[in-house]
């Protein structure tokens, strides 16, 4: 089962890919905006913010090797709204996390091992 649900998050990150490309190609792209590029650029300064202030206070060195061994695999028996309740993350980056293409900020990476550590499912 968590192979399946990790192939099928990709071929959802995949799909929803390939919409935006139609919508872009008809000139209709909702990520364009004006509103939407405020919003967007003040929500990745947020983030670069809170990361730098977890690297100054966690100055030791984070080994992304360990997360995809020891928690990755473990995030496939939880769904995406407990992920995102215990990250604060959007559903759209658990997703990406659960499925294996991305690895979340280490910042993230405790209150995910609380996750996996904490249910029976893992």
């Amino acid at each position: 089962m968590p192979k399946a649900r990790r192939e099928h998050g990709l071929r959802a990150i995949e799909s929803a890919r390939r919409v935006l490309a139609v919508q872009t190609a008809a000139g209709n792209d909702p990520r364009r905006s004006a509103d939407v590029n405020r919003a967007r650029g003040q929500a990745i300064s947020d983030g670069h913010r809170r990361n730098r202030s977890w690297a100054r206070e966690h100055p030791v060195q984070r080994d992304a090797a360990w997360f995809q061994r020891e928690i990755a695999p473990k995030l496939d028996g939880f769904s995406l709204k407990e992920i995102g309740k215990a990250t604060g993350l959007s559903l759209v980056a658990c997703s990406r996390f659960r499925a294996g293409a991305r690895t979340p900020h280490p910042r993230h990476w405790r209150a995910l091992l609380s996750l996996v550590k904490t249910s029976n499912r893992s």
